[in-house]
């Protein structure tokens, strides 16, 4: 099942991760790998500390940054979807979401 604007998504609670120099390293402990995230990318990590909705996520980077719909949907979508492949987020019910 692929990411959509209705996903409810959050990361995985178990990871090691820190904020360095404007962006944020992961360690998944689970799969002996990192990934380092640039500013974008770390403030989607950030908003993903709780569930949210996909939806939620492009409107706070619209606010924060001046892009359209049309470039958030093809950018952050497979970016999103690569982070639940990853094992650094995954989907939750949207009951669960706020």
């Amino acid at each position: 099942m692929g990411v959509t604007a209705d996903s409810v998504l959050v990361r995985d609670q178990s990871l090691a991760a820190a904020d360095l120099d404007g962006g944020v390293v992961v360690l998944n402990v689970h799969t002996d790998t990192y990934v380092s995230l640039n500013g974008v990318a770390s403030e989607i990590w950030h908003m993903l500390s709780e569930p949210r909705r996909v939806g939620e996520i492009f409107d706070v980077l619209s606010q924060h940054h001046d892009v359209d719909a049309v470039t958030l949907t093809r950018d952050v979508l497979p970016f999103l979807q690569q982070m639940i492949e990853r094992r650094l987020a995954r989907q939750v019910d949207r009951a669960n979401a706020r």
